[in-house]
């Protein structure tokens, strides 16, 4: 069987990337700006965080504002500034994991279960403790999940067996693009907000 029944899908151009170095963090009422030069994250785009000085900025988020060489990102709800930090490194998060691709002897076809990491800046928190379906996630990563600034979604499709693996990924990947931009610009922003009769909000 194909490689493509044992391969997790980690889909950002840096993900295998040991990561950019950031210089300086800094934290003014829960908004943190991270500086590190050419670190190529994009606004709204997931990253992970790791090995700063200050443990309190070690997590995974999604960017606010955006330059060339700095990003802003708001901490999680009831989490404090911890003063400034240096060291360690920024990268991309990881956005489609492919659960398991299991094959389907009856029809000569695969069938792979998936989950998309989606992020947004406008997170509605779920119940502490809340975990990935993914086994292998990170104690950052589900934090994020619990934090509402990574969504998780589950989903499948059942492909014939001898479908190409770049086609399989541009599949995946153009699902995952459609989806991530409504939670950049479109209602899927707004889940778990309400509508109060001049606006949608949370809080």
């Amino acid at each position: 069987m194909k490689r493509l029944l044992l391969f997790t899908f980690i889909l950002e151009a840096c993900a295998l990337a040991a990561g950019t170095s950031i210089s300086t963090i800094t934290c003014t009422s829960q908004v943190v700006t991270v500086n590190s030069t050419a670190h190529g994250i994009v606004q709204y785009q997931g990253f992970s965080i790791q090995g700063t000085s200050v443990g309190t900025y070690n997590l995974n988020s999604t960017a606010g504002t955006v330059t060339a060489n700095s990003l802003t990102f708001t901490l999680p709800a009831g989490t404090a500034c911890n003063g400034s930090a240096t060291g360690g490194t920024i990268q991309p998060a990881k956005q489609i994991i492919n659960l398991s691709s299991q094959p389907i002897a009856s029809s000569g076809n695969i069938s792979i279960q998936y989950v998309f990491w989606n992020t947004t800046v406008k997170p509605v928190p779920l119940s502490t403790g809340t975990i990935s379906l993914w086994s292998g996630a990170s104690a950052a990563e589900n934090a994020a999940i619990a934090a509402g600034t990574t969504v998780e979604s589950p989903g499948s499709i059942v492909i014939g067996a001898s479908t190409p693996t770049l086609t399989i990924s541009s599949m995946l990947t153009t699902q995952y693009a459609s989806v991530q931009a409504s939670y950049t610009s479109g209602f899927l922003g707004y889940s778990g907000y309400w509508w109060n009769g001049a606006a949608w909000v949370n809080q």
